[in-house]
């Protein structure tokens, strides 16, 4: 990626690519993992919830959210229609490609291979639902949330 992108890259979705480099120490995730509460994608020690907020979110990777007012409800929001426009698909073939990993996700796979026919700032929107969906709202593994396309775009 040349510097312009980098730049782009940046400007639209603040430091989260940074995150692609940070060193993980694997004795502590194989612990923590003990911690994890799917339902809520968190982790949980006894009775507190560790997470982070979306001020806090957006402070760490320097990413200013698009509605911090915004409220969101899984049962009556229809994410299809932003993930096709991301994807650069029709709503059909991404209604096909949705998997039900306690919640709408579709394949890392998926993304990867719309990222690989996308160019400029539609490449860039999908690297970033790729990192934000891999690695800040983990789902289920090799799968990235929808709801995800509806907030950061």
């Amino acid at each position: 990626m040349d510097d312009v992108k980098k730049m782009q890259f940046r400007d639209n979705f603040g430091d989260v690519a940074q995150l692609l480099f940070v060193e993980s120490d694997n004795a502590l995730l194989k612990a923590m993992v003990h911690f994890w509460d799917p339902t809520y994608r968190c982790f949980t020690f006894n009775e507190v919830d560790m997470v982070p907020t979306i001020e806090e979110y957006s402070a760490l990777l320097h990413y200013d959210f698009r509605d911090l007012l915004r409220i969101y409800w899984k049962q009556n929001v229809d994410f299809r229609g932003p993930l096709a426009n991301l994807m650069g698909l029709p709503i059909d073939m991404v209604k096909v490609r949705l998997k039900d990993k306690n919640g709408p996700c579709i394949s890392w796979s998926d993304i990867r291979g719309a990222m690989g026919k996308a160019t400029g700032d539609r490449h860039l929107a999908l690297f970033a639902f790729i990192v934000y969906g891999l690695i800040v709202f983990p789902k289920a593994l090799g799968y990235v949330s929808v709801e995800l396309a509806d907030f950061l775009f």
